[in-house]
């Protein structure tokens, strides 16, 4: 019988690197966390498949990746796992054009659709991607329905998720050459917790991690933004980087600095967002003096020079299991400038750090 996944242990010169992912390339994480660390990987050939529901969507960044391909499919509503039929019959037709690959999907919906449509034989390596729990996520996102048929429908809906997840990873774990990971520590112990998974399954992720920047780059960035937008070399600056969603605290955070602020007549909050009509308004209503604060939109290229002008990075967060087992990308770009990190306790990763709020 001819052994699975025969190729494992050998180079190959036709070896493409495959990613998949069912939540798009229009999702505001996928130029930092989907497609910065693709571009550092050594592999020649690199196809990212996407499903979306513009089948035809152009994406121009990719013409200047010429070792990056794109290859988008037809996405349709999660309706259960009948509904991920097509997407796995369009992703086993994809698969067939490779001699040999090795295989990324992100986040469970892929990684179930993986499962069904790999070819065991000439797969090199298969990993499944969690970056958070999709079932939480959309319980957290509902659970203020007051009416009771849709409470019925969303908790029906919650158990479909929650299901695919147990059956995309249990699935995986059972093939060859095959691991889940993690982003951190906690989500790896609830998923092994949750869905009885040994974790020896179970790695954590490192590749999307930014690296430290130097820290003369910093104090020269630091010093040039500083100047650019007129803050005194002695003022403490903190630091907010994010949205105005609910979750994320943006009341809290205007709060905290307000308390700062009041004893330290030195200290200055910038904020970094892209909802600067609404966070206008929470710190107008919060009464803080206007020199006090900037408040900008940055371009994601640009970010880290922003963040090298201040001294803490704040992150509140509300008290969920989604945020426990998180890893937000705002803590990897206060660390890689190597900003101090002032939290609420709210998510694992930051536990032992002193910093509280």
């Amino acid at each position: 019988m001819r052994p699975l996944f025969l190729v494992s242990d050998m180079k190959h010169k036709n070896n493409t690197l495959i990613f998949v992912l069912y939540d798009g390339t229009q999702n505001s994480v996928f130029e930092g966390q989907v497609l910065a660390p693709l571009l550092k990987k050594k592999e020649k050939d690199i196809v990212i498949i996407s499903f979306e529901h513009n089948k035809h969507l152009e994406n121009k960044d990719f013409i200047s990746k010429k070792h990056i391909k794109l290859i988008t499919l037809k996405k349709y509503p999660f309706l259960g796992k009948v509904v991920l039929i097509p997407a796995i019959i369009q992703l086993k037709k994809v698969l067939k054009q490779y001699k040999t690959y090795s295989l990324i999907a992100r986040g469970p919906i892929a990684g179930y659709i993986c499962t069904k449509a790999i070819n065991q034989n000439i797969c090199t390596s298969f990993t499944v991607q969690a970056r958070g729990l999709i079932a939480q996520e959309y319980k957290y996102a509902h659970k203020d329905k007051k009416n009771l048929l849709l409470r019925l429908i969303h908790s029906a809906r919650y158990y479909q998720y929650h299901a695919l997840e147990k059956t995309a990873y249990q699935c995986c774990i059972k093939l060859p050459n095959t691991n889940i990971e993690s982003v951190s520590n906690a989500l790896k112990t609830y998923i092994a917790k949750q869905f009885s998974i040994a974790e020896k399954h179970i790695t954590i992720a490192a590749n999307d991690i930014p690296k430290p920047i130097e820290k003369k780059q910093v104090a020269h960035w630091r010093q040039e933004i500083r100047k650019k937008l007129h803050i005194p070399a002695n003022h403490t600056v903190y630091c907010y980087n994010g949205s105005v969603k609910p979750w994320q605290c943006p009341e809290q955070v205007v709060q905290f600095f307000k308390k700062k602020q009041t004893k330290d007549k030195n200290s200055f909050l910038l904020i970094l967002t892209q909802d600067k009509k609404q966070f206008k308004k929470i710190l107008q209503k919060s009464e803080i003096d206007q020199h006090a604060y900037k408040l900008l939109t940055v371009n994601h290229n640009n970010i880290y020079q922003y963040l090298a002008a201040c001294d803490y990075g704040l992150i509140f967060r509300e008290k969920n299991i989604i945020n426990w087992v998180s890893r937000p990308t705002k803590i990897l770009e206060y660390q890689s400038v190597g900003l101090k990190i002032i939290h609420n306790n709210t998510i694992g990763l930051l536990k032992h750090n002193h910093l509280k709020n």
